[in-house]
């Protein structure tokens, strides 16, 4: 039996070892049989690796700790870039200054319970159920680590119920109730079930820092411990919490935006798909011109233009306003593409993709007409995606119907657009038509599937493709100075029935936050007398 378990056999054949290798059978065997593909054997290799130096990392962790308690013994001083990593283990580091600073626990049972989240109950996440399943195995492999000396062995079963929250400075913080069996096979044999209350953290490690530009490392000189100065005062003018009085030694960090670099001379692409919305264009004329073409020197734009037969005078207004541009802005390249045929986004931004002919230079930013920006969205344009490896797909800020978020009924739009709050608008985080990517790296992946007519299904397409593909990575995340301006949605009813439910599901989203809809319901009373009728009892 011992035999089998360090001379692994699996007998999936082919498909041996290919899912998840967080297993017991991979941590405790020495060999691992069959393993047919080199790709494989280099994935099993990669993960073993990790494994030793998750164990070095622990390790250091551990000796940090002593070194650092030791200096404290001997009366030395503790330097500031070691004070967080070299604390022990426990869940009272952090201490709130004031009440809305206290961590507030989320409760595991089947389901995620949360105060902090707009869903109070939601499934568990994939990150967190991989998080549980690691800090389940690392407890279980503690407590058997001298199960053979002491001729028991311990089981998990489940986790019965328990609590999680992210201590920002410090690390996870998890408080489980686990079921366990307790197995004895030495004297006495027994079989006995155990529930066990566990308290733990997952520290973090030290702050690491590389630089890159385009995926490849900026060497750097080392900077040794001795060599840092630290002001006499920064001990004093550190918080209970190490970490929270650090802002106030420099000015807060400002992205540059006059492009000097490698990374920001790089040429985005601009491709806005265009049918009718004249107004909505002339907005964003009116910010392209503010921060690219007066600002940025390496931009260009391709307006691709479809006549719209519901506003005849917007195609001629929309081209004029496109050569306006070209005449005022000869150097920056603007071109206009006219298209006579249903509009369809997912054909609009293939024929725009196909105006950019420098391989060179072939950097694209799929965009929206109702979108508005600032300069640091290009720099992190440039930044986040990476020629062959990374592509990226923004989370914007959409806001709400300016008429509900503000009380003034007929209002069109917001006077600030990037005021950033629960009550004006909400991530859109299941939306992936705005996306940075290389012309290159689009084709690689079989471009957009130009078969899908109107509106929506060509960006989760896209999304798709791309996550599916072995060689690029997607980048998420938040840009607050990349904002959807509110719009009333109209969804054509001729579309097919998935793109229909997503355009009315795009609509519903944008009239207003859960808080604000309710607001208006009850202060307006024949709402409240129709949903009666229909639901035949009184709302209170």
């Amino acid at each position: 039996m011992k035999m089998q378990t360090i001379l692994y056999h699996n007998s999936s054949g082919s498909e041996a070892f290919t899912g998840s290798l967080k297993k017991k059978e991979v941590h405790h065997a020495i060999t691992l049989h069959p393993v047919k593909q080199h790709t494989n054997m280099y994935r099993i290799h990669n993960y073993m690796k990790s494994l030793k130096i998750q164990a070095l990392q622990r390790e250091l962790v551990l000796l940090e700790r002593d070194i650092q308690a030791s200096k404290r013994e001997l009366g030395e001083k503790t330097p500031l870039q070691t004070a967080v990593f070299s604390d022990p283990p426990g869940l009272n580091k952090f201490h709130p200054r004031k009440a809305e600073d206290v961590l507030m626990w989320d409760f595991i049972s089947r389901s995620i319970y949360s105060a902090t989240n707009i869903n109070p109950r939601r499934r568990m996440e994939s990150p967190l159920k991989e998080g549980l399943e690691d800090v389940v195995g690392e407890v279980m492999d503690t407590i058997n680590m001298h199960s053979k000396q002491r001729g028991r062995v311990i089981e998990f079963r489940e986790i019965l119920y328990g609590y999680y929250r992210l201590d920002p400075l410090h690390g996870a913080d998890y408080i489980l109730d686990m079921l366990l069996v307790y197995k004895k096979y030495r004297g006495r044999k027994m079989t006995v079930p155990v529930r066990r209350h566990v308290y733990l953290q997952q520290q973090f490690g030290g702050l690491e820092i590389r630089e890159t530009v385009d995926g490849v490392e900026v060497p750097h000189p080392i900077v040794r411990e001795q060599e840092v100065d630290e002001p006499a005062n920064l001990q004093a003018d550190m918080s209970d919490n190490n970490l929270l009085g650090m802002g106030d030694l420099q000015p807060p960090l400002e992205i540059d935006s006059s492009p000097t670099d490698a990374v920001g001379t790089k040429i985005i692409n601009f491709i806005l798909p265009l049918s009718g919305r004249f107004a909505a264009f002339q907005r964003f004329v009116g910010v392209f011109e503010e921060v690219c073409l007066q600002r940025d020197k390496y931009v260009s734009l391709i307006v691709v233009l479809y006549q719209n037969s519901q506003a005849q005078d917007s195609f001629n207004q929309s081209a004029s306003e496109v050569r306006r541009l070209q005449s005022v802005y000869p150097h920056n390249r603007i071109v206009l593409v006219p298209v006579f045929e249903k509009f369809a986004r997912a054909r609009a931004l293939q024929l725009g993709a196909s105006q950019v002919t420098d391989n060179t230079q072939d950097l694209l930013f799929l965009v929206d007409v109702d979108m508005v920006f600032m300069s640091a969205t290009l720099q992190r344009i440039r930044t986040n995606t990476v020629k062959g490896k990374e592509v990226y797909f923004p989370i914007v800020f959409s806001e709400f119907d300016p008429s509900i978020v503000y009380g003034i009924s007929g209002l069109k739009t917001s006077s600030n657009h990037f005021r950033i709050d629960d009550d004006t608008g909400f991530w859109r985080q299941f939306g992936f038509g705005i996306v940075s990517i290389y012309k290159c790296d689009l084709m690689q992946v079989g471009g957009f599937d130009t078969t899908i007519q109107g509106w929506g299904k060509e960006d989760v397409n896209l999304y798709d493709k791309i996550v599916a593909f072995k060689n690029l990575t997607v980048f998420r995340a938040v840009d607050p100075t990349l904002v959807h301006v509110f719009h009333v949605v109209d969804c054509d009813p001729s579309l097919e029935e998935t793109q229909l439910r997503m355009c009315e599901g795009s609509r519903y989203d944008t009239y207003g936050s859960a808080q604000q809809l309710a607001k208006y319901i009850y202060s307006h009373e024949e709402i409240i007398k129709y949903l009666e009728k229909k639901v035949q009892k009184p709302l209170s």
